[in-house]
C-alpha cells in the first residue's frame, strides 16, 4: 500500500500545478483546463480516472434507476469495455480509495 502524503507535500504540488496550468492556459483558467492539464502529464493514473468514474457511474445508476446491481455491472462493463467482474471488483474493493482520509494525512 502505498504512503499518503503529507498535506505540505501535496499543497506544494498544488501550487506548482497551479504555476504549469497558469503559463499553459493563462491566469483565468478553469478547473476543466487544471484536470485536463493533469490527465496529459499522466499525473492522473488511466486505471484510477476509469475507477473513478465507473464508481461515480454505478451510483448514479443506482439511485436514478433503482435497477438490479447485476444489470448495473452489466452496463458498465459495455461502457467501460471491462468484464462484469472487473466492474464489481471496483466497485466494491476500490470505493475505500477514494475517500479523503485515505488520502491526505
Amino acid at each position: 500500500m502505498v504512503k499518503q502524503n503529507k498535506e505540505e507535500i501535496v499543497l506544494e504540488f498544488v501550487d506548482l500545478i497551479y504555476d504549469e496550468v497558469k503559463k499553459k492556459y493563462s491566469e483565468g483558467a478553469g478547473i476543466k483546463n487544471v484536470l485536463l492539464h493533469l490527465v496529459e502529464k499522466g499525473l492522473i493514473d488511466s486505471k484510477k480516472l476509469r475507477d473513478y468514474m465507473v464508481i461515480k457511474d454505478f451510483n448514479k445508476i443506482m439511485d436514478e434507476t433503482k435497477q438490479s446491481s447485476t444489470y448495473t455491472f452489466m452496463d458498465l462493463s459495455i461502457k467501460y469495455d471491462i468484464s462484469d467482474r472487473t466492474a464489481q471488483s471496483i466497485v466494491y474493493r476500490e470505493r475505500h480509495k477514494f475517500l479523503k482520509k485515505n488520502n491526505i494525512r
